[in-house]
């Protein structure tokens, strides 16, 4: 998982934590150059403070947090990516330049997912759709969006799927599922009440959980079986999850198209036969 991004979407740090945090991601590479203890006295904290932030992101302490943070530097110069997403929409913004920001974010927070993704949970999570009977996917609302783009994509190579949008629905879902089903649930939060206790039965019933949700701690991803982190630089009107639904669209694009890789010449037959033939328009 990225240290930068977790640094930057932290939402858990005491107060002395997130002024690191803050630091850090301001000048990151003035902070290759600083011991634990020119950091602490930067930053107004302790060395205890910058050793604890360190193991709150999963890493040991300063000196393996400085080697982590020069790689994901050259990756992100790689990637044309910067650190601290700075553009926001103003009131006086024109169409086109709403049109250049838009797509820019959204560019970007793709760049930025594809470093968060895992090849190796990847791997894990394909081979779980493979082997269950029936994938069960759960979401809210921009989620559930997503959701059933999931649902129609792996419907139409002929494996098992259902979504639901009411929650009680869903709830039902949940209970009825097993061991031989799948669950896949978005909730970029990852602390969406009515997630959180779907994922608590479908763990007392056996059933697999993958979780989608963004890369700073949260207790969907504590409850799943297996994490895929997304990453999402919004804009000021976050609430309409317009980068986030972006990124998790293309983890769904990734694992149906890794599912239906297994089963290649299967899956151009079930394309084939799931095709609606759209209708021709007739000139008199």
């Amino acid at each position: 998982m990225s240290l930068i991004v977790q640094l930057r979407d932290a939402r858990t740090l005491s107060p002395a934590e997130l002024n690191v945090a803050q630091y850090i991601i301001g000048h990151p590479k003035e902070v290759l150059t600083l011991s634990c203890s020119q950091l602490a006295k930067r930053t107004y904290t302790s060395a205890s403070t910058v050793v604890r932030l360190c193991k709150r992101i999963g890493i040991k302490g300063f000196p393996e947090f400085k080697v982590q943070l020069a790689s994901e530097l050259n990756t992100f110069t790689k990637n044309s990516l910067h650190i601290k997403e700075n553009r926001q929409i103003k009131p006086d913004d024109s169409l086109d330049s709403i049109i250049q920001m838009i797509t820019d974010i959204n560019i970007d927070s793709l760049k930025e997912a594809k470093i968060l993704l895992d090849d190796q949970v990847l791997e894990r999570v394909v081979a779980a759709i493979d082997k269950a009977k029936i994938i069960d996917i759960y979401g809210v609302g921009a989620s559930h969006f997503v959701a059933l783009d999931a649902n129609y994509k792996f419907l139409r190579v002929g494996k098992n799927s259902a979504t639901y949008a009411l929650s009680d629905q869903q709830y039902i879902q949940a209970q009825n599922s097993d061991e031989e089903h799948l669950a896949i649930i978005f909730s970029y939060s990852g602390q969406t009440k009515e997630l959180l206790e779907l994922a608590e039965v479908l763990s007392k019933n056996g059933t697999m959980i993958v979780s989608v949700t963004s890369s700073t701690d949260n207790d969907l991803m504590r409850l799943a079986d297996e994490s895929i982190f997304v990453s999402a630089r919004e804009t000021i009107f976050r609430s309409a999850a317009i980068s986030s639904r972006i990124t998790m669209l293309n983890v769904i694009d990734v694992l149906y198209t890794a599912y239906s890789n297994l089963h290649y010449e299967a899956t151009l037959e079930s394309l084939a036969k799931t095709h609606i033939e759209k209708t021709k328009s007739r000139r008199g």
